[in-house]
């Protein structure tokens, strides 16, 4: 089997640690994986963050975007005897703007060789907000807006049925990233019905990955954050994935040298 961290991020993060990408890399091959993705958030519209300061705390600006895909060039050739690297984008479905992030692949996907797309974003106050943010803009943007942490939950996952079902156009991968992000602030906001947490929640949702052809990616990195402790793909998610014999890629979704592979133990043993 290949050992692949297939979701990466690298220096132009604004919310990483800022270390050079070639550490990264460096790293990876260090614990002898042979295939690695570089996946920077990709720019978002400015109409759903006019300011591009505030942009640049999540995301490539677009202004940038030449130049990341450049360093993962210069990167394939320093690099590229000893482990296959993928210039690849973390896209985010917008809800409301999928024409924008259909003609964002169709601009760099000659650059790209993987992509994974994520939510990140739901409707909240004020428009879309984050689901990941901090857990006082989660209370504020949704909590706050919906009412209960049921309904934010529900609207999620409604949104992803939505996201599983729209046509992007991209070819050459289809793979979605931390599925179960919306978990990410599951110990300061606990859902109130454990109905939502068994496999028959699921069922849908999981049936739209399996049919419209998505691969999804074995994320583990809430369990290092104190406010989840749990992966992004749980074991009501895993019981459909292996019913549906629906294909599972590791991502450490590093965002310094630290994590790269972290939690690659985990995903071999489930």
């Amino acid at each position: 089997m290949t050992k692949w961290d297939s979701h990466t991020h690298s220096q132009f993060c604004k919310h990483g640690t800022g270390e050079k990408t070639a550490l990264l890399v460096e790293k990876a091959i260090e614990l002898g994986f042979t295939k690695y993705s570089i996946s920077e958030h990709a720019p978002l519209p400015e109409e759903l963050m006019p300011d591009p300061v505030q942009r640049s705390e999540f995301t490539l600006l677009e202004s940038e975007v030449g130049d990341y895909f450049s360093l993962i060039n210069e990167l394939k050739r320093q690099y590229g005897d000893r482990i296959e690297i993928l210039s690849g984008m973390e896209i985010d479905y917008l809800s409301g703007f999928e024409q924008y992030t259909i003609d964002l692949i169709k601009t760099y996907q000659n650059e790209l060789d993987d992509l994974i797309i994520s939510l990140h974003c739901i409707e909240g106050k004020g428009g879309l907000r984050s689901i990941d943010y901090t857990p006082d803009d989660f209370k504020d943007g949704l909590l706050d807006y919906y009412g209960s942490i049921n309904k934010v939950y529900n609207f999620y996952w409604e949104t992803m049925g939505k996201m599983l079902q729209t046509d992007l156009g991209y070819f050459k991968t289809r793979r979605i990233g931390h599925i179960g992000l919306i978990n990410k602030f599951s110990r300061n906001f606990p859902w109130v019905s454990d109905d939502m947490t068994t496999p028959a929640f699921f069922e849908n949702i999981f049936t739209l990955v399996k049919s419209n052809g998505w691969t999804l990616e074995f994320n583990a990195a809430g369990l290092n954050k104190s406010y989840s402790g749990n992966m992004y793909l749980t074991e009501p998610m895993l019981y459909w994935c292996n019913k549906l014999n629906i294909d599972i890629f590791y991502g450490s979704d590093a965002h310094g040298v630290d994590m790269v592979g972290r939690h690659y133990d985990t995903y071999l043993d489930i």
